[in-house]
C-alpha cells in the first residue's frame, strides 16, 4: 500500500490463508477468502526458487531458526550482515520450536495474558474478533523493515505475535505489574465511563463516550433529562459506575426510539463524542470512509471487490495495482528481473533510488540520529516515541502544565496505586507515578513548554528547526489553532516530517470530532465482531485501538522519512485510527461487498476448526482449546512470571516510583530484546537539557523564559486536580 514492490512466494499446495474461511460460512469450492483477499491484493506472485533472496532488499518468513539453519537466510552465517534484511514473523519467536500457523491466534492470545480480564466475571475470557494478533505483528514487522533498512549495522529483526498482543495491552500489564495484583474481568461496561459500552439503540448498537464531564452534561440534555446532571447519584463517573442498571433504566427509552446514525449526529453537531457500531456493510456506504478514498476495487480471482487501499493519506503516492495473483503467476516477470539484475553494467538501465536504502549508522540500533519532537496525549501518540525511542531515535516529549496530560492522574482502577507508594498521595510526586504514564512515555526526554503565546510556539520552533518529525495526535483543529500548521513548521525546516494522527484523521466529514479508543471500536469494525456470540456488539476496555494506531503511526513516521530521503523533501502525513482499525479488519468489508452480508460473530471459536474455543479447567482457570492443542489462558501476572516469557520483560528504574517490572517493545534486533533506553521524564526533566543541546539557547536566555513562565513550570494540586 506504500509502493514497495513486494513479491509473494507461497509454499508448495499454496498460502493456506486462500482457504481460510472467516466465520462460520464455509468457501464456494474455488474461491479465494476475504481475509487472502484483503492481506495479498497488489503483491507479486512467484514460484520458489525463482528469484534468490540477494535480488531483494528485505526477505520477510515465517520461519524459526532451525528451519532456517544453513540456508541463505541463515542469520548466524559468517555474510549474514551482506545480504538483505531479514524479517521474522512468527507466532512464539524465533527461537521457538515451530513458527506457529494461522490457528494458533486463540492460544498465542492465551499465554500472551492480554485476555484473562477481558470479558464477564464467571464467564470465558474473550477472544480478539480476527486476527488481532497476527495483524499487530504483521504491522510491527513494517515498522522493523524500514527501520532495519535505515542500517547496514542491523542484519535480522524478529517479531512474534505474542509480543505484539502484549504491547498492544500494556496499559493492563503497566497497571497490574505495579499494583501487584490480579483483578477480576472488567464485564462489558467501561468501569470508569458509564454511560458507555456497546449499548442497544433502534437499529444496532452506539458507544457513548462519558469520559469528559462536558460529554455527560450533553447526554443528560439530549436525553430531555437536565436533572440528572447534577444528581448526586450520577454526577461523577465513579457514582454512575455503581449504578449502571439504575441509570440504563432511565436512558433506555431514548436510545431506543434513536437510529443509531441519528445518535452519531449528535457527535458531529456538538462536542459530545459518541460513535456508532459499524459493520462491513456500513463501511462500504460511510461518508468519512468514502471522502478519504480509504475503499476501492480489489481485482480478485472472483471478481472485483472493494477493500482497503492504504492505512494513511500520504502524499505524492498513487494507489498500487491492487490484483490478487495466482501461485507463480509473475515467474515470466522475475526472471526478467533476475537477467537484468545479473546483466553487465553497461547493459543496465539507470537503477532507481530505492527508497530508504541501508545506510551506515554509528550505533547498534537502527533509528540512531534521527530526533522526533512529539505533541501528544493519552496512548495512542505516546506510543510512536516509546516504541521508536527504542530502536535508537531521540524523543523530546513536550509537556505542558495548562492543561497538563491527563495520563499523570489516570489508574485503571481504585487499586491501581501499590501501598509502597501511598506516601506521595497528596503530594506532586503522585503525578509521577501512574503506572500507564511510566510504561507509555519510556525512551523519550521531556520538555516542559507553555505554547499559548508566541514566546512558548517560538520556543517550540527553534526545537523544531533541527528534528526530523514532528508528531501530533490532537484532534485536527489544534494544531493549526496553535499556529503550527505544516506550512509554518517546514518554513523553520523544509526536510521535516508531520505526523498527524486525530482518531478521525485531519479530513472528512468526521474529522472535526474527538475520538476515543472505545468510539474507534465501535465505528472500525471491532465492536461489531467481539464478544459472546449472543450479544450483538461489544467494546472492550483494554484501548486496543490506541496501540494499532500507534503501530501504524510509527509505520508513517519511517514512511515518510523513507520518502524525504527519496525527495529531498519534508511532508505532512494524515493517520486516522478510524482508518486503521479498518485496516485490521478489512477482511469484514471484503466479505461485505462479496456476500452483501456481514461475517458472522464467531465468540472465542476459531474459524474453521471444530471444538475450538474456551473451557473451564476445573480448578477455577481457563484453558483455550484448538482441536487437539490445549492452552492455559494466562493473566498478566502469570504470564510475567512464566519463564518462556522471561525475555518480554525488564526492570526499568525511574525516580519516585523505583524498580519496575515492564515490558519491551516487541523487536529482537540481532538477537537482542530491546531495552528501555530512559525512564519515563518526571516533568520538567529535561527542559534545560533539550533547550541547551537542541535549540542551541544560552543559560541565560533558558533562565528568562522560566522567569517568565514560558518553559518550567509546576503541575496544579493535587488536592484540586481531576480527570
Amino acid at each position: 500500500m506504500l509502493g514497495a514492490t513486494v513479491v509473494k512466494v507461497e509454499p508448495d499446495g499454496g498460502d493456506p490463508a486462500r482457504r481460510k474461511p472467516v466465520d462460520d460460512v464455509a468457501l464456494a469450492p474455488d474461491a479465494t477468502s476475504p481475509l487472502y483477499v484483503h492481506l495479498n491484493a497488489g503483491k507479486g506472485n512467484v514460484s520458489p526458487g525463482v528469484l534468490p533472496p540477494s535480488w531483494a532488499d528485505v526477505v520477510l518468513t515465517d520461519r524459526v531458526r532451525h528451519q532456517l539453519a544453513g540456508s541463505a537466510l541463515d542469520p548466524g552465517r559468517p555474510d549474514a550482515g551482506a545480504g538483505p534484511l531479514l524479517v521474522t514473523v512468527t507466532a512464539w519467536g524465533f527461537d521457538a520450536e515451530e513458527p506457529g500457523t494461522m490457528e494458533d491466534e486463540l492460544l498465542v492470545e492465551a499465554r500472551s495474558g492480554a485476555i484473562a480480564t477481558i470479558g464477564d466475571e464467571g464467564r470465558p475470557p474473550l477472544r480478539l474478533p480476527g486476527w488481532q494478533g497476527q495483524g499487530s505483528a504483521g504491522a510491527t514487522a513494517a515498522v522493523a523493515v524500514l527501520a532495519g533498512l535505515r542500517s547496514a549495522a542491523v542484519g535480522h529483526i524478529d517479531v512474534s505475535w505474542l509480543a505484539a498482543l502484549q504491547v498492544g495491552v500494556e496499559l493492563e500489564f503497566a497497571d497490574r505489574l505495579m499494583a501487584g495484583r490480579s483483578r477480576p474481568p472488567a464485564g462489558p461496561f467501561p468501569p470508569v465511563a458509564f454511560p458507555g459500552g456497546a449499548l442497544p439503540c433502534q437499529d444496532g448498537y452506539v458507544c457513548p463516550g462519558s469520559f469528559r464531564d462536558v460529554d455527560w452534561e450533553l447526554q443528560t440534555l439530549f436525553y430531555g433529562l437536565p436533572e440528572l446532571y447534577s444528581d448526586e447519584r450520577f454526577s461523577t463517573r465513579l457514582a454512575r459506575a455503581e449504578r449502571v442498571d439504575e441509570l440504563w433504566e432511565l436512558i433506555r427509552p431514548w436510545y431506543e426510539s434513536h437510529t443509531k446514525r441519528e445518535i452519531h449526529q449528535y457527535s458531529l453537531d456538538s462536542p459530545w463524542t459518541v460513535g456508532m457500531v459499524m459493520t462491513g456493510r456500513d463501511a462500504l456506504d460511510d461518508p468519512q470512509l468514502a471522502a478519504r478514498g480509504f475503499l476501492g476495487p480489489l481485482d480478485t480471482p472472483d471478481g472485483p471487490v472493494r477493500g482497503p487501499l492504504r492505512p494513511f493519506l500520504l502524499p505524492g503516492v498513487p494507489v498500487a495495482d491492487q490484483a490478487v495473483r495466482a501461485p507463480g503467476e509473475d515467474d515470466a516477470w522475475a526472471r526478467t528481473q533476475l537477467a537484468a539484475a545479473e546483466a553487465p553494467p553497461s547493459a543496465r538501465s539507470a537503477p532507481s533510488a530505492r527508497v530508504g536504502r541501508r545506510r551506515p549508522t554509528g550505533g547498534s540500533m537502527p533509528l540512531e540520529g534521527l530526533r522526533l519532537v512529539e505533541l501528544t496525549v493519552a496512548w495512542a501518540g505516546p506510543f510512536v516515541g516509546n516504541s521508536l525511542g527504542a530502536l535508537g531515535m531521540d524523543v523530546v516529549r513536550v509537556e505542558t502544565h495548562r492543561p497538563f496530560e491527563g495520563y499523570r492522574l489516570l489508574r485503571l482502577r481504585a487499586d491501581s496505586d501499590p501501598e509502597r507508594l501511598a506516601h506521595v498521595n497528596g503530594t506532586r510526586d503522585w503525578f509521577e507515578t501512574s503506572a500507564v504514564f511510566c510504561a507509555v512515555n519510556r525512551n523519550k526526554r521531556g520538555l516542559s513548554l507553555s505554547l499559548d503565546d508566541e514566546a512558548g510556539r517560538q520556543v517550540f520552533l527553534d526545537v523544531v528547526r533541527d528534528a526530523d518529525v514532528v508528531l501530533c495526535n490532537f484532534t485536527a483543529r489544534v494544531m493549526p489553532q496553535l499556529g503550527l500548521d505544516f506550512a509554518t513548521l517546514q518554513a523553520v525546516n523544509p526536510d521535516i516530517v508531520v505526523v498527524r494522527m486525530p482518531a478521525w484523521g485531519t479530513t472528512g466529514p468526521y474529522s472535526h470530532c474527538a475520538g476515543y479508543a472505545l468510539t474507534v471500536e465501535a465505528m472500525g469494525g471491532f465492536a461489531a465482531r467481539w464478544g459472546y456470540e449472543h450479544e450483538g456488539a461489544r467494546v472492550s476496555d483494554i484501548y486496543w485501538p490506541d496501540s494499532v494506531a500507534g503501530t501504524h503511526a510509527s509505520l508513517a513516521v519511517l514512511t515518510g522519512l523513507a520518502r524525504r530521503d527519496a525527495t529531498g523533501t519534508g511532508c505532512e502525513i494524515d493517520v486516522s485510527h478510524h482508518d486503521i482499525m479498518w485496516t485490521q479488519m478489512g477482511e469484514g468489508i471484503v466479505t461485505a461487498d462479496q456476500r452483501g452480508v456481514d461475517i458472522g460473530r464467531m465468540g472465542n471459536r476459531e474459524p474453521g476448526v471444530e471444538g475450538s474455543g474456551i473451557e473451564a479447567d476445573g480448578q477455577g482457570g481457563w484453558v483455550a482449546v484448538v482441536g487437539e492443542r490445549r492452552e492455559p489462558v494466562q493473566d498478566v501476572l502469570g504470564a510475567a512470571a512464566d519463564p518462556r516469557l522471561a525475555d518480554r520483560f525488564e526492570i526499568v528504574d525511574r525516580a519516585v516510583v523505583g524498580p519496575l517490572q515492564a515490558l519491551r517493545t516487541a523487536f529482537v534486533v540481532d538477537g537482542r530484546p530491546t531495552t528501555t533506553r530512559r525512564p519515563a521524564p518526571l516533568f520538567d526533566e529535561h527542559t534545560d537539557e533539550v533547550l541547551r543541546d537542541v535549540a542551541g539557547y544560552s543559560p541565560e536566555h533558558i533562565a528568562e523564559l522560566r522567569e517568565a513562565g514560558v518553559v518550567g513550570g509546576l503541575l496544579p494540586d493535587p488536592a484540586t486536580a481531576t480527570w
